[in-house]
């Protein structure tokens, strides 16, 4: 390794999945080895803990790495929910999992709040990350859609020109992996998918397990800097105890069957969801009943109940 190069590894979009945490930090750990780094940076885009079974879990381990933590628009729900916990959209069907993770991270929030940041930039690579865009955490780029990325093939690696005034964004929040170019050609933007569930193909030597996704990225002056994308394999099973053992499966549903479905799956249910129901005017009750009835079409409940039997667990009922 050449002493001017440096090595960046960035994650995403947790979720509360310390099951998919763990595998993508020792994917990490290997990782830097056989590219000959010992300490590459880290840094996490947000949206860490809310929407999993181990939210405590996860704030604990990326405590004890130190790393960079940006705040990203699920940590500004948490925030919100615990100064305001009676407001209406926190009793809504939905949302059950802010108000949950909120008493699962109790006095933690305060460090979240405390300690994470709206972006961070290296000191000497022209590498920037925020949580979704500049202009906020709830939204990608103007020049990329929520969706966009590699739907339909995986790109494993992009080598990148840096010549002087390009800069390299990096950013979380859509759950697609993808690269994007701003059309005036000054800056590239690289989707980093999501550790807990990103929406990506399935590899194909691991037909049956779900993934997590991270980003490494190496720079060195003068050349070309290297982008690669990364799908770790974790168990099924693991994930299932964990959201039947937690209570988050139960006392988060019906949106915890959306969730625990994507994070096993890898495919985006939630999002093309509220897309086709926006316009139709729904009560918050309505709208749950209607994502039971898309999950039900959409076979979630069978496919959850087929990993759950394999694990030898007992059925999840499509009830909430």
């Amino acid at each position: 390794m050449h002493a001017a190069q440096q090595a960046f590894a960035f994650v995403t979009d947790i979720h509360g999945n310390q099951t998919a945490l763990e595998a993508v930090l020792n994917d990490i750990g290997e990782f830097s080895q056989q590219r000959g780094f010992e300490n590459p940076t880290i840094v996490c885009l947000g949206d860490s803990f809310d929407g999993g079974p181990d939210p405590l879990a996860v704030f604990e381990t990326l405590q004890s790495l130190s790393v960079p933590h940006l705040r990203g628009n699920h940590e500004d729900y948490l925030i919100e929910c615990r100064s305001n916990p009676e407001h209406e959209k926190f009793r809504r069907p939905l949302w059950r999992f802010v108000p949950w993770t909120v008493r699962q991270l109790g006095e933690r929030l305060n460090s979240v709040e405390k300690e994470s940041v709206a972006s961070w930039s290296a000191a000497d690579a022209p590498l920037q990350a925020v949580h979704g865009a500049l202009q906020g955490n709830n939204r990608v780029p103007d020049f990329f859609s929520q969706q966009g990325g590699v739907p339909d093939s995986f790109a494993e690696e992009f080598l990148e020109q840096t010549p002087l005034g390009r800069c390299f964004y990096f950013n979380g929040h859509s759950h697609y992996l993808g690269r994007h170019c701003e059309p005036s050609g000054r800056s590239v933007w690289f989707n980093c998918g999501s550790v807990g569930y990103p929406f990506v193909e399935k590899r194909p030597e691991f037909p049956d397990a779900p993934l997590a996704t991270w980003v490494w990225v190496e720079f060195a002056p003068h050349v070309p800097l290297r982008v690669i994308n990364k799908r770790v394999p974790y168990s099924s099973d693991t994930l299932l105890r964990r959201y039947i053992d937690s209570g988050a499966l139960a006392e988060c549903a019906p949106f915890s069957f959306a969730i625990a479905g994507q994070s096993l799956f890898n495919q985006d249910i939630v999002y093309p969801f509220f897309q086709s129901v926006k316009k139709r005017e729904l009560t918050a009750a309505e709208t749950a009943a209607a994502l039971m009835m898309e999950l039900g079409r959409q076979n979630v409940f069978e496919r959850l109940n087929r990993l759950v039997r394999k694990a030898g667990l007992r059925e999840v009922s499509p009830v909430w």
